[in-house]
């Protein structure tokens, strides 16, 4: 009788890019609904549609695993950021659509939420050992630079805007709804999941942040 599993295992290592693909999808939902803790390898292989013996021929441990599933989020984030092209655009534009795209990110990727809010729950155990996310995150901060710079050359943007400040109130201005979506729709008796609040939440943060960084009146 052939055994079954490790035919399969066979099969899938034809084309390891794949199955490693899989894997990371897979980790990456059991991650966000259960936390590194609560996290189960045999369920990630499960959901995966492989042998448990391939997460740990690809990755080695569930550690290593958690950090590729921590580096694709951001690798995810960073490279919708990058083809903005920020550099490109007028600054009012280019400080619109970031605000725009990170809203839209977090709304179409909770799993970046939820995966976050557990590492930051850890105390940031696993992302502090990971030099590569900072790296991969300083030029966003000096895209963002720029374009304050020539916002305020064009005059169209005030001095003293710190550009990691800016961005940090962009993330918590888009994220936050949703983190305590719940709690926020108990207390004040109104569904912000719906499509409609949703749309207008998003409305309200770009006008917020275009505000805060112009000069003069707020738009009508």
């Amino acid at each position: 009788m052939k055994n079954t599993s490790a035919s399969t295992a066979r099969v899938r290592t034809r084309d390891p890019e794949r199955t490693k693909g899989q894997i990371l999808e897979a980790a990456l939902s059991e991650f966000a609904a259960n936390g590194y803790d609560g996290a189960r390898v045999h369920q990630i292989a499960k959901n995966a549609g492989c042998n448990a013996r391939l997460i740990y021929h690809y990755f080695d441990n569930k550690e290593r695993l958690y950090a590729a599933a921590l580096r694709k989020i951001y690798s995810d984030i960073r490279e919708r950021e990058a083809k903005l092209n920020l550099d490109s655009l007028p600054p009012e534009q280019a400080v619109m659509r970031l605000t725009e795209t990170t809203f839209d990110f977090f709304e179409n990727n909770t799993a970046f939420l939820s995966i976050t809010r557990s590492e930051n729950l850890l105390g940031g155990r696993f992302i502090s050992q990971m030099p590569e996310i900072q790296k991969m995150s300083a030029p966003l901060l000096d895209k963002i630079t720029d374009v304050l710079k020539r916002g305020r050359a064009e005059g169209v943007f005030r001095s003293g805007i710190d550009a990691l400040q800016l961005y940090i109130s962009i993330v918590a201005l888009s994220a936050h709804h949703i983190n305590a979506s719940h709690t926020l729709s108990a207390t004040f008796g109104r569904d912000i999941s719906s499509v409609t609040w949703r749309q207008e939440r998003r409305a309200h943060v770009v006008e917020m942040i275009q505000n805060a960084v112009t000069l003069g009146e707020s738009r009508d």
